[in-house]
């Protein structure tokens, strides 16, 4: 059934061509993987690395893989109605980021008339337009990092002095964070306003808000208790909360709305990619 349903008019997006992209792509990264980890392992036997520190090394990194990847595979799942499988997954799980493909691929759909309307029913110009602006706005950074990183990342890291002072870095990424707060919370008030007589209008506000919160007290926690091990998931369990807590209220609305049968539950909008967050 979900196959079926995105299948879209005139375009194919679980073609075996494409899975067989995706197969291509996964297997190059694979190996590069285990080239690396390979030349990893004989570099820390050069070094006479105790074998107990080599497998604790391996296994932490297991383990703090894992729980990140919940977060990627949410964004897989919302995508899949929109462009298919293997597409989303190529994206996903190879190099793009989560809230960069999400927030493009909502963005593009919102300017073809909204996701409910080409959902089923996308046409070969809209699939190749979203998935060109999915790929082509994230390429920029590997592609510096592949040519111009060791000329000249490197080269000002040597220069620079051993000691700094100041957190620049801390308020960059914190300025970046809170725009992308704020941008999100702009498109959650524009869906509001667009239909305030709907309650559904109004889960983006929800899950904004919580999953923020959540965000908020995931960083309380790790500052003040010491729990480093959360910076690596706190962005994963932010989003499953926030959608959470919008598909239970989703449930009880529309559970108890007798008219509205042709209404989807915010579970079902949430797949579909309705939120961003």
């Amino acid at each position: 059934m979900l196959i079926s349903n995105v299948l879209a008019a005139g375009v194919n997006m679980n073609s075996a061509g494409i899975y067989l992209m995706y197969a291509v792509i996964v297997v190059f990264v694979l190996a590069q993987s285990v080239f690396y980890l390979l030349r990893a392992l004989k570099r820390a036997k050069e070094l006479n690395i105790e074998s107990s520190k080599i497998k604790k090394v391996i296994t932490s990194s297991v383990s703090f893989s894992i729980l990140p990847s919940v977060g990627i595979f949410i964004g897989i799942v919302t995508l899949i109605p929109i462009l298919g499988i293997p597409m989303p997954a190529i994206r996903l799980s190879i190099i793009g980021a989560l809230q960069y493909e999400t927030m493009a691929a909502n963005q593009v759909a919102d300017n073809m008339g909204g996701m409910q309307a080409i959902i089923g029913n996308m046409t070969p110009a809209q699939y190749v337009t979203i998935v060109s602006a999915m790929t082509f706005g994230i390429i920029w950074g590997p592609m510096f990092c592949l040519f111009a990183l060791k000329k000249i990342a490197q080269k000002k890291n040597e220069k620079a002095p051993r000691k700094t002072t100041g957190k620049w870095k801390d308020y960059v990424f914190g300025s970046v964070f809170v725009g992308m707060v704020v941008a999100f919370f702009a498109v959650a008030i524009a869906k509001a306003a667009s239909a305030p007589a709907k309650v559904e209008s109004y889960y983006y506000i929800i899950a904004v808000i919580v999953a923020t919160l959540s965000m908020w007290l995931f960083d309380v926690i790790i500052k003040k208790y010491n729990q480093q091990w959360l910076e690596n998931f706190n962005l994963a369990l932010s989003m499953i909360i926030g959608m959470g807590v919008v598909a239970v209220i989703s449930y009880f609305n529309f559970s108890g709305a007798a008219d509205a049968a042709g209404e989807a539950s915010a579970i079902i909008t949430l797949v579909q990619g309705g939120i961003v967050l």
